[in-house]
């Protein structure tokens, strides 16, 4: 059956293409439920071969010395540092609400994705990529210029939101590349590999900034500096990646009509007004997602707050030990990822995150620390499947070279939710906290609720995708 599907689903393609891009759009859109489930490959996971093997190779470095980079933003690391370093000398409720922004910075910088997508059709990806490589680490190195003091802070969130804006863009370009380079089959793997990397060279990054603010033997801004340096090393180091067949890809860019229509807010919109599948899927991860940002920005105003935990052991539970923990648990993940559809994959993982999300409630409520030291190593396996369900799952619904445009999606409304999520989780906090002292961390019932609604919802649906692939046997 899969033979056949995929068969059938290439002759549809190649008749199509001879009659416009606007033709095969059509057409994939009204087929495209019914081979969605054949081109994922079901059984035992197969060895990456040596070509898929020397592009990692090329890649795994330069990912390495940018995840150092990308530690200094990252939203939990980026949050604590705000709260610390700035608290005193600025109004109270301005830190707090530059905690909800710098928590929320790398997916509210999401928003933006669109426009990253227009810019990368038809365009050579890797000098794009790099090119947004060094623009990331430059801005990153920004940080280091700003003052302790109110104009300080407003430098910072803004720095911060600037490198987070380059990055997404780096993730919505690197998606086609891993794409075209890295089989279906071995995706999940191989990628997870680069990812596993980039976080623990993220987890040294954050661990540096918490031992510096503990310590105070260093003023944090100057590691901005050394991690900008990383970042341009990274990105010099990364013009030797090379995309497979990349003539392929910008052609099937071209077959798919997005170079007569650029993609834009009116394409987000029409890919979820046409793939009914997929708009259902990016409402489940809007509650499920929105929950896990706002859980992050409520956590550090409850650890500074109301159980005064130190800058270090804030940003090692929030950032350092998830990161760590996450390369024990992304081979285990990649399988599950590899192996079945995105929708069965998350309706496992889901819960997951709804586990270490009451972990750390209940540790922050009962003030135990054994209780959120498991709920952090609980947070990293979670987010270790997450990580390899956002950057993958949008494969599983798009059309051939229409991968990047689903994954515009994907993130355009991760930037959204990133914007609203944490300040609305911030002022839940400083409105339960205002009614009566000491009760803003009942607030941390909201993302957990959340949590656990989206995984429902993709349980549902994993469900129904069962259900329809027993009637078509």
């Amino acid at each position: 059956m899969v033979a056949l599907a995929v068969m059938v689903r290439t002759n549809l393609i190649s008749r199509c293409e001879h009659t416009g891009g606007g033709v095969v759009n059509e057409a994939l859109g009204a087929c495209q439920g019914a081979f969605k489930l054949a081109r994922v490959p079901e059984g035992s996971p197969v060895r990456p071969s040596a070509l898929a093997e020397g592009s990692f190779r090329r890649e795994i470095l330069p990912w390495g010395l940018l995840g150092l980079a990308l530690g200094l933003v990252e939203g939990a690391t980026a949050a604590v540092l705000v709260k610390q370093h700035f608290a005193g000398v600025a109004p109270p409720v301005a830190v707090n609400i530059a905690v909800a922004l710098v928590s929320g910075a790398p997916a509210f910088s999401n928003v933006l994705s669109f426009v990253w997508a227009n810019i990368a059709h038809g365009r050579a990806r890797v000098r794009l990529i790099v090119a947004l490589q060094a623009a990331f680490a430059l801005t990153v190195g920004c940080v280091c210029l700003a003052s302790r003091a109110t104009g300080g802070l407003i430098v910072t969130v803004l720095s911060v939101i600037a490198a987070r804006l380059l990055w997404g863009g780096i993730l919505t370009v690197r998606a086609a590349v891993w794409t075209a380079n890295y089989p279906r089959n071995v995706l999940a793997r191989i990628t997870g590999r680069i990812v596993v990397v980039n976080s623990i060279a993220v987890a040294v990054s954050a661990a540096l900034v918490g031992w510096v603010l503990e310590a105070k033997a260093l003023d944090a801004r100057w590691l901005y500096g050394g991690g900008a340096l990383a970042g341009l090393l990274g990105a010099w180091l990364y013009r030797a990646t090379r995309v497979r067949r990349q003539f392929q890809l910008l052609a099937a860019e071209a077959a798919s009509g997005a170079m007569s229509e650029p993609f834009s807010l009116r394409m987000v919109m029409s890919i979820l007004k046409e793939d009914e599948s997929y708009r259902e899927y990016m409402l489940w991860m809007g509650i499920f997602g929105g929950g896990s940002l706002m859980l992050t920005a409520i956590l550090v105003l409850v650890f500074s707050e109301q159980l005064h935990l130190s800058s270090a052991v804030q940003i090692a539970l929030l950032a350092v030990v998830p990161l760590i923990t996450q390369p024990l648990f992304m081979p285990a993940w990649a399988r599950l990822f590899d192996g079945s559809h995105v929708l069965r994959y998350r309706s496992r993982q889901g819960w997951a995150i709804v586990l270490a999300s009451a972990a750390l409630c209940a540790g922050t409520w009962s003030g135990l620390m054994m209780l959120l030291w498991i709920g952090a190593v609980l947070l990293g396996a979670a987010q270790a499947g997450a990580n390899l369900g956002w950057n993958l799952g949008h494969n599983d619904f798009a059309s051939i070279g229409r991968a990047q445009h689903y994954m515009g999606v994907h993130v355009t409304l991760t930037g959204v939710r990133g914007g609203l999520a944490p300040p609305a989780g911030v002022l839940a906090y400083m409105g339960l906290q205002a009614w009566r002292h000491g009760a803003g961390e009942l607030a941390l019932l909201l993302p957990l609720a959340m949590t656990a609604i989206g995984a429902l919802g993709f349980r549902r649906m994993s469900l129904a995708l069962e259900g329809a692939s027993e009637k078509k046997t």
